[in-house]
């Protein structure tokens, strides 16, 4: 198992301590959920709004790179947060780290992304990727402790061969 951190258990924390590797997992797929999201609004909005036809009109290669632009911006956060549970992985440290620094991150995210619009021929693809990061995002929300797991690895399934691979890059 890669470890992002060196593992030094002390008396106190031996019993629960988690390698660094699983959190790194975690923020990937907090990125991969930010990104399902912002997918997942394009198909519902009124085709009366002008912002709705100006966000269509994107292609593929510019969705890929300005998503993947959107989900590198917050990987800095996104690294100290995973650095924090890394030394300190008590499960008030990860619920308070979910709710403070991830699901804020991987929402503003996922709204950046449904901004931009929806490449035409993808809207299906795009859709579920959203569909995907939301749920693992849900999932997230209702238990924290699975950030240390690859909770968003069926998101990046579908993301990663679609080009987005800066979105959960470690899923």
């Amino acid at each position: 198992m890669l470890r992002l951190f060196p593992y030094k258990p002390t008396p106190a924390t031996a019993p629960t301590r988690r390698p660094g590797r699983p959190l790194v997992i975690v923020i990937a797929g907090l990125l991969m959920v930010a990104l399902g999201v912002a997918g997942c609004g394009g198909a519902s909005s009124s085709t009366k709004s002008p912002k709705s036809a100006a966000t269509t009109a994107i292609t593929k290669a510019e969705f890929v790179a300005k998503a993947n632009a959107i989900c590198a911006s917050a990987d800095p956060a996104l690294s100290a947060a995973n650095a924090k549970l890394a030394s300190d992985p008590v499960p008030a440290v990860i619920a308070a780290a979910v709710k403070d620094t991830y699901v804020p991150s991987v929402e503003a995210q996922i709204t950046e992304i449904r901004a931009l619009g929806t490449p035409s021929g993808d809207q299906a693809t795009v859709t579920r990727m959203l569909q995907l990061v939301q749920a693992d995002l849900n999932k997230i929300k209702t238990n924290p402790r699975l950030v240390a797991t690859d909770v968003f690895g069926d998101f990046a399934r579908v993301a990663h061969p679609y080009g987005l691979t800066a979105c959960a890059p470690l899923s």
